[in-house]
Parts: structure tokens; C-alpha cells; sequence
């Protein structure tokens, strides 16, 4: 049976937004478009970040700062996990556990065409046996991960 990969689940082109807009214009098309994540890019359309409406939330409200006068660039998360749309969903949610994340870029040379959510990859297309193999990666990276800050701690 051939394996499903990221591009069969994945949200296409997400809406790429500049580092020098303000988080409010963020948050405005994040409503619009009723996603809670976007890529941050540049002119040349190279990814350099991402925003998510939780960095929005702590990085931005909760230290109290104005978003219409808060650039993106200011808040955003630089390190930009990504993989093409011919990863595995088994090799997406091993890399989303790896780095205890729920979202990736989807990248095809250097421009963002899609993103995939952990919601998509338990969804899979109604795969129990797809599911089943990515609950393993996801959570059993996460019990090594446990078990391994466990023992040091010993």
C-alpha cells in the first residue's frame, strides 16, 4: 500500500505575510482567512518565520503591546519547521514531535504552498491503519523524549 503524503492532507497556499506589517494586520487576515497560522516572507517570497495566532496571544496581548504598532517581525517564531509536500505523514508527525509542534510549512523551492496541521495528518483520508502508524510516531517520540528527561533526572 503506498503511504499517503503531506501534500494529499495539507491546506493549499497559505497566505504568506510580510515581516514588516503589523500584528494587527496579522490577526485581521488570520480572522479572514480562519487559520491561526501564517507564513512570514519577504519580497522574493522567502520564508523567514511564521505567526501564530498563540504568539499573537503571549508575545503581543499578554505583555501588553500595542498590535496596530507591533511589527510582525518583532514577534514572530524564526525557526520555520517545513517539509516538501512528498513527506510521509509518518515522517511529518515524527518531525512535528520532535519538535513539539502542530504545524509545518509546506515548502517546493523556497515558496510556502501548503501547510499541514496534526489534525490533518490523524485525518489522513479515513485511514485507521495511517492513523494508527502516526499516533505511534507522535506519541512514542514523545514517551522517549519522557523517559529519557526521566532518567537524567535520576
Amino acid at each position: 500500500m503506498q503511504s499517503i503524503k503531506v501534500i494529499d492532507v495539507m491546506h493549499h497556499g497559505p497566505f504568506v505575510i510580510s515581516p514588516e506589517k503589523t500584528v494587527e494586520d496579522a490577526a485581521k487576515l488570520m480572522k479572514e482567512e480562519n487559520f491561526g497560522v501564517l507564513p512570514v516572507g519577504t519580497h522574493s517570497e522567502k520564508i523567514v518565520g511564521i505567526i501564530t495566532d498563540r504568539d499573537i496571544l503571549l508575545r503581543v496581548t499578554a505583555e501588553g503591546k500595542d498590535a496596530s504598532k507591533t511589527l510582525i517581525s518583532e514577534v514572530m517564531t524564526q525557526e520555520v519547521q517545513s517539509c516538501d509536500g512528498h513527506t510521509s505523514l509518518e515522517d511529518a508527525a515524527e518531525q512535528m514531535s520532535e519538535h513539539n509542534i502542530r504545524r509545518l510549512i509546506v515548502i517546493t523551492k523556497d515558496r510556502a504552498m501548503g501547510i499541514v496541521t496534526l489534525a490533518e495528518l490523524l485525518r489522513n483520508q479515513g485511514s485507521w491503519r495511517i492513523s494508527d502508524k502516526v499516533l505511534h510516531k507522535l506519541l512514542g517520540a514523545r514517551r522517549n523524549h519522557h523517559a529519557e528527561a526521566e532518567g537524567s533526572a535520576a
